[in-house]
């Protein structure tokens, strides 16, 4: 049980510990009685199931690899990973955004930053923002409930509006969607984009920056709530950020990606 009297009842810290303590379902990372689930998603060079490895992945095995932690991988649809950890029947994620919604449920550890950049068929005659709001004809795609930056976010919400947005149910879709044509632009990151148009050997797909002055978005490996209490979370932070200062993690980008964007991805 906590000692109360060395804790001041009003502090965030007691109060997250005293939730940790009270729910008997709680996974605790020290009882080694069952391994931390770790979701990962089929999202290019992060990771793809047709090789069964990926930048995720690696930095996966590294970390519990250090930690001395046992660790189960499940390959599962991106939107399942969230919902899971929020009801406690995953532990872990990867490459998630931080937003008011999903910090209810998660705690979160940075371990690289990417921005999205726009993916557009040549021939579909646009080069600025400006070109796509004026041509209705043009098919937009994004993947649903994915987090795009507040640049894009506030754009495809106009794009919404004109009727030419395309959903697409996970990256693998989206893609499929631009091979195939039915769609004609896309936002996306470098390690989904530079994996998927060699994958279908793409060609045409000219690569734009609509948003210079936007931050590249933090992704950080998402632990439940349900499952870690802030203590454990700071180990796992601990770990992550020595391997960013060793290089680790971006040795492990420039393994599969070239220099220049692992560069801008990682911390150096």
């Amino acid at each position: 049980m906590l000692d109360r009297a060395f804790i001041p009842s009003n502090d965030d810290t007691y109060l997250e510990l005293l939730k940790y303590h009270n729910n008997q379902k709680r996974f605790l990372t020290d009882s080694r009685e069952k391994p931390i689930t770790v979701g990962i998603y089929n999202s290019g060079y992060l990771y793809h199931a047709s090789h069964d490895h990926g930048i995720n992945k690696d930095i996966v095995e590294e970390l519990f690899k250090r930690m001395k932690l046992d660790y189960k991988i499940e390959i599962l649809p991106r939107v399942r990973v969230s919902s899971m950890i929020s009801e406690g029947l995953l532990h872990m994620g990867v490459s998630t955004v931080e937003t008011p919604e999903r910090a209810e449920y998660s705690y979160f550890v940075p371990y690289f930053a990417e921005k999205n950049d726009v993916l557009v068929q040549s021939d579909a005659g646009i080069s600025t923002e400006e070109e796509l709001l004026q041509n209705k004809n043009i098919k937009v795609g994004i993947v649903r409930g994915y987090y795009y930056g507040e640049h894009y976010t506030k754009l495809i919400k106009k794009l919404e509006k004109q009727k030419m947005i395309v959903e697409a149910r996970d990256t693998e879709h989206l893609y499929k969607m631009l091979d195939d044509g039915w769609i004609q632009v896309t936002f996306n990151l470098s390690t989904s984009y530079l994996f998927y148009i060699d994958y279908y050997k793409m060609q045409g797909i000219n690569i734009y920056d609509w948003a210079p002055e936007e931050e590249p978005l933090v992704r950080n490996l998402a632990f439940s709530k349900k499952c870690f209490s802030p203590a454990e979370i700071e180990k796992f932070r601990q770990t992550i950020d020595e391997m960013i200062e060793d290089g680790t993690i971006y040795n492990i980008f420039k393994k599969y990606i070239p220099e220049d964007n692992a560069k801008r991805m990682c911390k150096q």
